[in-house]
């Protein structure tokens, strides 16, 4: 088994494969197209979705694109893409080499709607994310949530003020537009989620009505924008905000962004989707990577798993995920 280490993203060490390095590397995989998890590394490993998604300042300089449940060998190991759940293009990898398999999960969202659920492979160790890895993140269940939301949204228009939806220009924002398209609204984007919202459509996915926010009030459209687009929502008449984030779980999470609400959707496992990603996976060993990597560790121990932080960093909310 080659070791697992930490160096500026997860390195395989003998097999010279970084995944999701935070510096340009010679070969990485990249799981999405997140700012923080892609460079521009000399060879790229990663899907067609998120090489579509990618700025070309984020772009490796090579491209190996990797189709999902599909196994490209890489030297005398194997790599198997298998979807994520977390956004248009997202995997996880699993790393096969002498018998020995290692999961790394990448940002990761368990259940999906509809009844759908992500897939997790077998695997005798697991690199597992951490986003929300401590035990009072409990979401609710998504579509009772997306209900309160298109209700708040439904209440907003026919008192002739315009909601606005705040979330990651990149992901959340398009999923939040595809999860409410059930109740017929259409949506107004702010400049970010713009070309991100193209660049899904370019992918073949079919977005409701958009158009983008402009100068004048968006009559009878739901905007949606990131939190730092706040400045084009403040040039709307009447409007009132609501944050759409895992991290509406925290205290006060609404009021330190200034927004109005808080729903708690995430497009990340809460804390008992990530325990069950370690059961259904089989591992007898977990590292925890991205986020509350000691207290998710620690709840691994204490659950008779063999379990270790490979990057003690915690997150908190900057990016809404």
């Amino acid at each position: 088994m080659p070791p697992v280490e930490w160096r500026q993203g997860v390195s395989l060490t003998g097999h010279d494969l970084w995944l999701d390095p935070q510096v340009v590397r010679a070969r990485a995989f990249i799981s999405h197209a997140h700012t923080d998890h892609a460079r521009r590394h000399h060879l790229g490993v990663l899907t067609e979705g998120t090489l579509a998604l990618l700025p070309p300042e984020r772009r490796p300089r090579k491209v190996r694109v990797a189709p999902l449940d599909q196994t490209v060998e890489l030297g005398d190991a194997t790599l198997t893409l298998h979807d994520a759940g977390h956004m248009l293009g997202s995997a996880q990898l699993l790393f096969e080499h002498g018998g020995w398999r290692l999961l790394y999960t990448g940002d990761l969202k368990l259940r999906r709607g509809a009844g759908r659920l992500t897939a997790i492979p077998a695997a005798d160790v697991v690199v597992l994310e951490s986003t929300y890895g401590r035990p009072h993140f409990r979401f609710p269940d998504p579509e009772s949530v997306l209900e309160t939301v298109a209700l708040w949204c439904r209440r907003a228009l026919d008192a002739r003020v315009t909601p606005v939806l705040l979330a990651n220009a990149l992901g959340k924002a398009q999923e939040v537009m595809l999860a409410l398209a059930r109740y017929g609204f259409r949506f107004a984007l702010e400049e970010r989620c713009v070309p991100f919202a193209r660049g899904y459509e370019r992918a073949g996915v079919t977005l409701p009505e958009w158009v983008e926010l402009g100068d004048e009030d968006p009559v009878g459209r739901v905007v949606v924008a990131p939190p730092a687009g706040k400045t084009a929502v403040r040039r709307l008449d009447r409007y009132r905000t609501a944050l759409v984030s895992g991290w509406a779980m925290e205290p006060e999470f609404s009021r330190r962004f200034g927004a109005d609400y808080a729903f708690p959707y995430s497009d990340h496992c809460d804390f008992d989707e990530l325990l069950e990603v370690v059961q259904r996976s089989g591992a007898q060993q977990v590292y925890t990577v991205h986020g509350y990597t000691e207290d998710l560790a620690e709840q691994l121990r204490r659950r008779g798993m063999r379990a270790y932080p490979l990057a003690a960093t915690e997150q908190l909310g900057l990016l809404l995920v």
